[in-house]
């Protein structure tokens, strides 16, 4: 055997004993990394508009039978109660314009367009709605309030004063078409209030307020109030939540700071006749689909947070016998020990 061969050999053991492929097997370890990978993000991706197709399926059958209580009600001579659905986009990319374009004709023709802000009595005969953005990116400027301004309809903006004039800073879903969004620069945000567009509060960095400490919650909720309102010499008071995450605490330090409403990200409609200091917000987004987007702004989404609360309560259920499993096994160990 050659000197050549048996270098070969003892290189490829070598290689082995240290659990690396040899150099000859590197390119199929990359490209089986790569298909794994695929078929890892293909897998997600049909989950996910799996779990869509559920979504939608469900709001159409809640919708429905909406319908058919609110007939019944007007056959008894009772008024089914008029609610306020508020909708939030984030970015309104150049290429998703047309498409905001259908989706803004189609509240035209269904719906009534308020502020987000409104409190009182709703009109009877078509869906209520308030259009709003969180993040104040300069694509909405560049897309959004052009098309809304044509037509008339109000629309609320909340920004986050530390990222003004950049890229967002905070975490984002791997993939979101937000991570090529740029927040509006300040000057751009001093000119923005006018009759059919009220700013609203967004934090200053963005975090996820129930993990903060208490004095840095209330730094980026008061704080957030304070800088726009310098900048843009509006009293600011609308607050939306980052990630809509929040906790009885959080709530209270936006009550202290002087909002007068503040806005999740949990698909609730808003009693406008009612004292409520949180308010329901229904995502949408200008790709979403005829049907998708017009059960949206109606309200049939509505039934997400008591599936959602559900699945809480059937889990803790689920775990705590475990849980307590666990411990009793672990007391046994220790007995033994």
């Amino acid at each position: 055997m050659s000197c050549f061969a048996g270098d070969r050999i003892g290189s490829t053991r070598a290689y082995s004993g240290h659990g690396n492929a040899p150099p000859i097997l590197e390119p199929v370890r990359v490209v089986w990394r790569g298909n794994i990978l695929r078929f890892a993000r293909a897998h997600a991706s049909i989950r996910q508009g799996a779990k869509r197709v559920a979504r939608l399926t469900i709001s159409l059958l809640y919708y429905i039978a909406l319908a058919f209580w609110r007939f019944a009600l007007q056959l008894t001579g009772r008024s089914p109660a008029r609610r306020l659905v508020v909708i939030y986009y984030h970015g309104i990319p150049d290429a998703y314009r047309s498409k905001f374009v259908r989706q803004m004709e189609s509240i035209r023709r269904g719906a009534k367009v308020f502020p987000a802000f409104h409190r009182g009595s709703l009109p009877a005969g078509k869906a209520n709605v308030a259009i709003t953005f969180d993040d104040a990116y300069v694509s909405v400027a560049e897309n959004a309030l052009p098309e809304l301004a044509s037509r008339g309809f109000h629309s609320t903006i909340f920004v986050p004063t530390a990222t003004l004039g950049g890229p967002p800073s905070w975490t984002m879903e791997e993939g979101c078409p937000d991570s090529c969004e740029f927040v509006m620069p300040a000057e751009q945000i001093a000119k923005l209030a006018s009759p059919l567009v009220t700013l609203g509060a967004h934090s200053c960095t963005h975090p996820r307020l129930s993990r903060l400490t208490l004095s840095d919650a209330r730094a980026e909720i008061e704080g957030s109030r304070i800088e726009l309102q310098n900048l843009t010499g509006q009293d600011i008071r609308l607050f939306s939540l980052p990630y809509g995450d929040h906790s009885p605490s959080t709530i209270e330090l936006c009550r202290e700071a002087g909002y007068e409403a503040v806005f999740s990200t949990i698909p609730t409609s808003v009693d406008t006749k009612g004292p409520g200091f949180v308010r329901g917000r229904v995502k949408v987004d200008p790709f979403d689909g005829r049907l998708e987007f017009f059960l949206k702004y109606n309200g049939a989404y509505a039934w997400a947070p008591y599936v959602s609360a559900l699945k809480r309560t059937l889990r803790n259920h689920w775990q705590s016998p475990a849980a307590h499993l666990g411990l009793v096994a672990s007391d046994r160990q220790g007995r033994r020990s």
